[in-house]
């Protein structure tokens, strides 16, 4: 009798016996919400401009399928005109004022009620704040907040913030997408630890 080595295969892994990553349940970007003070800042003259790297920023949302909103606690009278002056027409798929709420509420429900005409949750969104009262508003509304500094907010405290930028120069499409996700990461990371 003849002893020959006999080679076994590694056993096999399939997908169901695998970790799931700790990302996998994200939802992907969909939509930025734009608090309206972070979209313009004074000139010399006294008008109000779209901040450096904020068209880059609101076309490539635009060709990439993300949809653009902007909040604002001014009325719509206010509000439509200077989106429209600052991003420019027809890029923002939805407008919301404080005269969309029915009945005085906090400016976080103006996040929700964008969201809602949107049809998406939170986890699905990106905010942009220009100060420190609009990120505590857009955290209200449980969002990823980027914040937009302005002139004479360089020692301001921005707790929770995902980001703090002087500017949107060099932040696209994938740059919102990476920020999302690392806020999704974080917060599904404190909950697996609690």
């Amino acid at each position: 009798m003849y002893l020959t080595s006999r080679r076994t295969r590694p056993a096999r892994t399939f997908w169901w016996d695998r970790a799931r990553p700790l990302d996998a349940d994200l939802s992907p970007l969909r939509a930025v919400l734009f608090d309206a003070e972070a979209l313009g800042e004074l000139d010399r003259d006294g008008d109000r401009v779209p901040r450096s790297g904020l068209d880059d920023l609101v076309m490539s949302l635009f060709v990439a399928g993300v949809w653009v909103a902007v909040i604002s606690t001014d009325s719509r009278d206010v509000a439509q005109p200077q989106a429209r002056h600052l991003l420019g027409e027809g890029l923002a798929e939805t407008i919301v004022s404080a005269d969309d709420l029915t009945q005085p509420a906090s400016n976080a429900e103006l996040y929700r009620l964008a969201l809602w005409e949107l049809g998406i949750g939170a986890e699905s969104a990106l905010a942009v704040a220009g100060s420190a009262r609009g990120l505590r508003t857009a955290a209200a509304a449980d969002l990823a907040t980027v914040v937009v500094t302005g002139p004479g907010s360089a020692d301001t405290a921005f707790p929770g913030a995902v980001q703090v930028r002087d500017g949107y120069d060099g932040l696209l499409v994938d740059g919102c997408r990476e920020l999302c996700r690392r806020w999704g990461v974080a917060r599904l990371s404190c909950r697996a630890a609690s």
